[in-house]
């Protein structure tokens, strides 16, 4: 049976970055290992311009990062391309540490670590990543898991488990009632992370709302609104090195 699981990690890796950077949303898209056993990470960090600036003066700072590349952005959203070095990289192989049973969904960085969403195979699985975890001295924490079949009814709307019980306890605890009854802060004691991945979860989970239920009934007669221009990092840009 596949299991659905969210874990928290304790990775070393952008822990200077994000510290420095205070208020952002880091969001990991994809990881691979090169053939070096470096890590290249995607990463979508979200935050004001000034937030965003700080986490690039981190990212130069982080002895975890060999080198990062801007690929795109605006002012509170940008896209980047990190690369990891090998010792950091193998505090957070989920492939390696699982044989590839494991298939990693997202991973959301917070100040004490990662929690991330992956589909294992069975329990074993789960056991094998708490076992390397420990093995690593990365700490391990299991936050759910849930077998594929009781979430398939959330994926008709795009959503994942977590952004799924994310928008229902913000519902159910006032973040959508006028007035609001709780901020972001308050919302995000009970979910257990910070309030920058609550927000992120909220705003991916909404975006999938609406992808997959009213936006689905636009046709020509309804043409939808003129996406923004998001401005491309220039071509010259230059990796960033520690040197």
């Amino acid at each position: 049976m596949t299991l659905f699981a969210t874990v928290h990690v304790e990775s070393p890796v952008l822990e200077t970055s994000v510290r420095q950077a205070g208020d952002v949303s880091v969001t990991l898209e994809h990881q691979s290992k090169t053939t070096d056993g470096e890590l290249d990470m995607t990463l979508w960090v979200s935050g004001d311009t000034h937030y965003l600036d700080e986490f690039e003066a981190g990212m130069d700072a982080d002895e975890t990062v060999s080198r990062w590349i801007p690929i795109e952005g605006a002012s509170t959203r940008r896209l980047y391309q990190t690369r990891v070095t090998a010792q950091a990289g193998r505090l957070q192989d989920y492939h390696g540490w699982t044989d590839g049973r494991a298939t990693f969904l997202t991973a959301h960085r917070e100040v004490d670590g990662w929690t991330v969403e992956m589909y294992l195979s069975d329990r074993s699985v789960l056991q094998q990543l708490a076992a390397e975890c420990e093995s690593n001295d990365v700490r391990f924490d299991l936050y759910q898991v849930t077998e594929v079949e009781q979430i398939e009814e959330t994926r008709q709307f795009g959503l994942s488990k977590v952004q799924m019980e994310t928008l229902l306890t913000a519902l159910e605890r006032g973040y959508y009632s006028v007035p609001r009854e709780e901020n972001l802060e308050e919302l995000s004691r009970p979910l257990n992370v910070s309030h920058q991945a609550v927000s992120e979860r909220l705003r991916r989970g909404v975006g999938s709302l609406i992808k997959n239920t009213i936006a689905t009934q636009w046709d020509d007669t309804h043409p939808r609104p003129p996406r923004p221009n998001v401005s491309p990092v220039d071509s010259s840009t230059e990796e960033h090195a520690l040197s």
